[in-house]
C-alpha cells in the first residue's frame, strides 16, 4: 500500500525528474528501475511520486494530475496496485520476502489502475538468493509490472540485474545548497543549517533528520564546547575526552566530522579573519579566542590527523589505542613537538 505523504518534497534532482516526466508523458516506462543515492538523498519521495504518476489516470506534464480517482486513492494511502517491500526485522530482504511479496503477487492483474508498482526499500539489502528469485520477473515482466529498487549502491547488485534496469542516480547536493534549503524552506537556524549541510554529505533528508534531532543538537552542543577549551588544555586533560569518545562511540564519524569543521574554520580565520566563510556559525566567538593560540602549522596538522583517524576507522582498529592516539595528536603539545 502507499505510504506517500501528501507533503513530500524533493529538492534537486532536476536531471532525473526531466527524465522520469519525459518517460511518462512519452509512454515508455521501464519495467525496472534501480534509484540509487546516499540515506537521506530523497530516493523514497523520488519513487513515491513515480509511482503516483504511473498509477494516475491523467498524468499531466508526467506529473500525478491529483485529483483523478486513482490520485486521491494513493494520497489516502490504501491504493490497492501500489506495494512497498521493506527489511524485516533483522534489516535484511529474505528469498521468502521477495519471492511472496513481489514475485507471485506481480502475477495478479492490477485491481484499479492499469499498472501495479513495487518500491524496494534498502533493494542492496537482497542477498544474492534474493536477487536471482527476482532475476526472471526483471527479465520477464507482465506488461503491467513497474518495479523500483532503491539502494544506496548498486554495486550490492548482480551484474544480471544491473543490466536489466534503468539506473537513475541522485547525486549529492553542494553543501551551499543544503544549507540554503534548511535555512529558506524548513526555518532551520543558520548555525545549525551550516553545521548539518557539512554533516550530512549532500543528503537533504539527512540533514533535515539531524538538524530537527534533539540528540544531534546536544552531541554537538558537547563537542563544540570541548573543541572550544581545547587550545588551552594540556595533554592530560586532552586525554580525558576518552570517556566521552567511548559514551559517544556510535557517533563517531559525527564528532570526527564536527572536528573538522572546527579546525577548517580557524584554518579561514588565521588565513583570512572571515567568519563568514566559516560552518560553524554559532561558535563564531569560541573559533576566534582559539584561532588566537594556534598558528597555522598546527591547524593543518590537526586537519591532517583527522583525515587520517577517519581512514583508520575504516579498518578494523582497536578503538581504545585509536581514541588514545587521536587525543594526543589533537594535543596542542603533539603539534609542537
Amino acid at each position: 500500500m502507499s505510504e506517500e505523504k501528501k507533503d513530500g518534497r524533493l529538492i534537486g534532482h532536476d536531471g532525473v525528474l526531466r527524465h522520469i516526466r519525459a518517460a511518462v508523458t512519452a509512454g515508455r516506462i521501464s519495467h525496472a528501475y534501480l534509484i540509487e543515492g546516499a540515506e537521506g538523498s530523497g530516493k523514497r519521495t523520488l519513487a513515491s511520486r513515480f509511482a503516483m504518476a504511473l498509477l494516475c489516470k491523467d498524468p499531466q506534464g508526467g506529473e500525478p494530475c491529483g485529483r483523478c480517482d486513482s490520485c486521491r486513492v494513493f494520497l489516502s494511502g490504501n491504493h490497492p496496485d501500489m506495494h512497498y517491500i521493506r527489511p524485516g526485522e533483522k534489516g535484511t530482504l529474505p528469498v521468502q520476502t521477495i519471492r511472496e511479496e513481489l514475485v507471485q503477487d506481480i502475477e495478479i492483474l492490477p485491481y484499479y489502475a492499469g499498472r501495479k508498482v513495487y518500491i524496494v526499500e534498502d533493494a542492496h539489502k537482497m542477498n544474492v538468493q534474493a536477487q536471482n528469485v527476482l532475476l526472471k520477473t526483471v527479465e520477464e515482466p507482465p506488461e503491467y509490472g513497474v518495479i523500483l529498487l532503491l539502494a544506496q549502491s548498486v554495486q550490492s547488485f548482480l551484474p544480471t540485474v544491473r543490466s536489466r534496469c534503468v539506473l537513475l542516480r541522485l547525486l549529492p547536493l553542494a553543501e551551499q545548497q543544503v544549507r540554503e534549503i534548511l535555512t529558506e524552506q524548513y526555518g532551520i537556524s543558520p548555525g545549525t543549517a551550516a553545521a548539518c549541510a557539512a554533516f550530512c554529505e549532500g543528503a537533504v533528508g539527512q540533514a533535515l533528520k539531524m538538524a530537527q534531532s534533539q540528540e544531534f543538537i546536544e552531541l554537538r552542543s558537547r563537542w563544540m564546547e570541548r573543541l572550544g577549551r581545547l587550545a588551552r588544555e594540556d595533554i592530560l586533560e586532552t586525554l580525558r575526552w576518552n570517556t566521552a569518545l567511548e559514551a559517544d562511540k556510535e557517533y563517531i564519524q559525527e564528532i570526527l566530522r564536527m572536528m573538522l569543521a572546527w579546525f577548517r574554520d580557524l584554518i579561514i580565520l588565521r588565513e583570512t579573519g572571515d567568519t563568514g566563510q566559516c560552518i560553524c556559525q554559532d561558535q563564531i566567538e569560541l573559533l576566534e579566542s582559539s584561532a588566537r593560540v594556534y598558528d597555522l602549522r598546527e591547524l593543518y596538522h590537526k586537519v591532517e590527523v583527522l583525515e587520517d583517524a577517519q581512514k583508520k576507522l575504516l579498518h578494523n582498529v582497536n578503538y581504545a589505542l585509536w581514541s588514545d592516539w587521536l587525543l594526543i595528536q589533537l594535543s596542542r603539545r603533539a603539534a609542537l613537538a
